[in-house]
């Protein structure tokens, strides 16, 4: 660029004029700065890192969604589906009690499913205000029932929204190193069970919440699923607190078949958030698990609550 030299500074081609002293200031304010300066990656350099860390995300994380379960066993097995404790709120100890009890040590009992919700969780208030436990206290009541239950009954886990979603937007995670701990596979959302007893495949699905609801029938989330995603035979889920179960014929190719499904309970007794939607205090039968007896030697299962499981339990003892 050529410069006008005059005897006190520089005339510049844009008309600019820097006196000689101004001249000396900038060169002087203009320091030479080295350091490793960041750069962008090219299109191909991004898909490559953001595959690379995809797939860290699969192996280090919960981020699957299918899970195989493969028993034998010479009598019908029953698996419990429980969920919606909400460990720290007013809830129904003496049934949950009951009912973990029974996962732990019932000897025809192979596992249960638990789908999430297993503490309360709040993180605002006036619900925080509500809970009798805190965070860390919800969290050490939980794992002291699941140590209690033990790794091999523990078949599956869902993260719910009050456990998972609520308590991560303050950085905290109850299902961290639950799956590696119990040896057991953590979900979050949708996902896909094949249980296999005696070469006799099951296909289920599980989430803590499965989308839909009515007024007239606890179960819609369970028939919505069906419609929905083909090839099923087992659907089960929680989060609603309306507790609830199917068992019906539908038609496939040239014929039909019998699915199911169940909406587990809760134990929680009553909140400030349901006092404020008019659903009132909740009660035995309202509350509480399902159980599942699952046939040994053909393509059945049959639901009953904690009552009927024990009763029917004994015919095979």
């Amino acid at each position: 660029m050529s410069q006008t030299i005059e005897q006190d500074g520089l005339y510049y081609p844009d008309g600019t004029y820097k006196s000689r002293d101004q001249i000396i200031i900038d060169s002087f304010n203009s320091p030479k700065i080295e350091y490793n300066r960041p750069f962008n990656f090219k299109s191909d350099e991004w898909f490559k890192e953001a595959q690379r860390r995809q797939e860290a995300r699969e192996k280090t994380e919960d981020t699957y969604n299918f899970a195989r379960i493969e028993i034998e066993r010479d009598r019908p097995a029953f698996v419990g589906i429980t969920g919606d404790w909400h460990l720290g709120q007013k809830i129904n100890h003496s049934m949950l009690k009951r009912d973990t009890d029974i996962i732990a040590e019932h000897p025809l009992v192979v596992g249960a499913f638990f789908m999430g919700d297993l503490t309360d969780s709040a993180n605002f208030n006036p619900a925080q205000d509500e809970d009798m436990l805190s965070f860390q206290e919800q969290q050490d009541m939980m794992i002291s029932i699941l140590d209690k239950i033990g790794k091999d009954r523990i078949l599956a886990m869902w993260k719910g929204n009050h456990d998972f979603k609520w308590e991560s937007k303050g950085g905290v995670n109850k299902y961290h190193g639950l799956s590696e701990k119990y040896e057991a596979p953590v979900f979050y959302g949708n996902s896909f069970v094949e249980f296999v007893i005696n070469e006799i495949p099951i296909n289920m699905i599980g989430s803590h919440r499965l989308r839909g609801s009515s007024i007239y029938n606890n179960s819609h989330p369970i028939v919505r699923v069906h419609r929905e995603i083909q090839n099923l035979d087992f659907a089960f889920c929680g989060h609603t607190h309306s507790k609830g179960k199917i068992e019906q014929p539908t038609k496939v190719f040239n014929g039909a078949k019998v699915i199911g499904g169940v909406v587990c309970g809760t134990y929680q007794i009553s909140s400030g958030y349901g006092k404020d939607n008019g659903f009132g205090d909740l009660y035995d039968p309202e509350q509480g698990m399902w159980w599942l007896k699952i046939a040994h030697d053909e393509k059945n299962i049959q639901v009953y609550s904690t009552d009927e499981m024990l009763k029917e339990a004994k015919l095979y003892m």
